[in-house]
């Protein structure tokens, strides 16, 4: 291992770090500097010319103009839904299926969060989730890890499959291999949605929330991920919509049942009112809207793919990788996870993460004789819970729900939640092994 160049490599991710975390900077500044140490580095150390730089920052736009079209059409959605009131009645059902702010929060962070993953992506259930979870009367820094933690579950099998095909474009796998890693990767995933859960509970109302709703996060969640390895057999790329809708539909039928207490007053809404204006002053509204939140998220975004894709053009993201692999040896197993979380950090999607890693997850199962079908698993498994962890994801939150600026507080806290969800998967991998 070329000990130098993987340190080299490390010091764009460490760059961002300390900006987010230590230093409380934004993150168009974190990902500015990452970007800049990224391309200086490719320079100095890594042979890039001056047009291989021009053409993976050029590369790296590219990968984030759809992106940044899914969020400014999300919130021009989430701004004329909200001047037309629409978000106020969809707010007053969800808040209406309890009396109890423990499942209030499950139903809309993590079960409805989990419909919207399951179909959409790219941050739109973090961006739709916490402003709606704050006018449940739950603080702006909660409601964020709260959206946060119901996204990451849908990760792999939600967006239509996109990360799942994503791993399957990069590796060649038979059949029975194939659905190996299928219910392997289930069942980590499984774990995913039933921990978030248990968190969101307890964010939302404490221990005694917890205690509360711990049989229905349980039933709900083996539910749910139980659902998606089933669904996942006859159509991957809907799996997780449909086990998200089976967990939803469960949830309203217990409740018709009176397992669950209803009816709640409504609460008064937003920052935006239905008023009698025409259909053209409300679309220009929500224009502005749109454009004033898009616009630092699109910063961030494109200085992290465009990092992102330095990173690997000029094979730092490989000297990683790699250095990691030398390093952990036999027990690379242990550390698999944790390339996937890597990933995702980086780019801000469990598909690239997949796109990036996969082949190379594969050649160290080869290598070091180690099950090829675990080591994907964790590939994806750790690659969704890294969605914790992107900044941009965070910072769709925290420009929604009004607490711009605030990116390095709750990095802090989900860095700690993926960091024991990696480790519980090496763990469960060794078991299994």
């Amino acid at each position: 291992m070329d000990v130098e160049r993987c340190l080299l490599a490390l010091m764009p991710i460490l760059s961002l770090l300390v900006m987010l975390l230590a230093l409380r900077q934004s993150v168009q500044r974190a990902a500015g500097l990452g970007f800049l140490l990224a391309a200086a580095l490719g320079s100095a150390f890594f042979g890039a010319t001056g047009t291989l730089l021009l053409a993976a920052s050029l590369q790296g736009v590219l990968h984030a103009l759809p992106i940044i079209g899914v969020i400014f059409g999300t919130l021009l959605l989430y701004a004329g839904a909200e001047t037309l009131g629409i978000l106020r009645r969809l707010q007053q059902f969800l808040q209406a299926c309890s009396t109890d702010l423990a499942v209030q929060a499950l139903v809309v962070g993590w079960l409805f969060a989990h419909l919207l993953q399951g179909i959409s992506g790219f941050g739109v259930p973090v961006m739709i989730c916490a402003p709606l979870l704050v006018r449940l009367g739950i603080p702006p820094l909660r409601a964020v890890l709260i959206a946060l933690l119901g996204q990451c579950w849908g990760n792999t099998f939600g967006t239509i499959g996109l990360a799942w095909d994503g791993l399957l474009t990069q590796v060649t796998l038979t059949p029975s291999m194939e659905r190996t890693v299928l219910v392997l990767s289930s069942s980590y995933l499984l774990l995913i949605c039933l921990l978030s859960g248990f968190l969101i509970a307890y964010l939302a109302d404490g221990w005694s929330g917890l205690r509360r709703t711990f049989f229905l996060v349980l039933c709900l969640g083996i539910l749910q991920g139980e659902g998606q390895t089933l669904f996942s057999y006859v159509h991957a790329e809907l799996a997780n919509f449909l086990a998200s809708l089976l967990g939803f539909g469960a949830f309203l039928l217990w409740r018709r049942t009176g397992g669950i207490p209803a009816a709640v007053p409504p609460v008064p809404v937003g920052p935006f009112r239905k008023s009698g204006r025409g259909g053209k002053t409300v679309l220009a509204s929500a224009c502005r809207y749109a454009l004033c939140r898009t616009r630092p998220v699109a910063t961030a975004v494109v200085l992290l793919l465009a990092m992102s894709e330095i990173m690997v053009t000029t094979g730092q993201t490989r000297a990683l990788a790699e250095g990691l692999a030398t390093l952990t040896g036999k027990g690379y197993l242990l550390a698999a996870p944790f390339v996937g979380l890597l990933g995702s950090f980086m780019t801000a999607s469990n598909l690239s993460s997949n796109i990036l890693f996969a082949a190379f997850q594969q050649q160290m199962g080869t290598i070091l004789h180690l099950p090829v079908e675990q080591l994907l698993a964790l590939q994806t498994a750790g690659g969704a819970v890294g969605t914790l962890l992107s900044p941009s994801n965070v910072f769709l939150g925290t420009s929604t729900a009004g607490i711009a600026g605030q990116e390095g507080i709750i990095l802090r806290q989900t860095m700690l939640i993926a960091v024991i969800c990696c480790m519980l998967f090496a763990l469960a991998a060794l078991v299994l092994s």
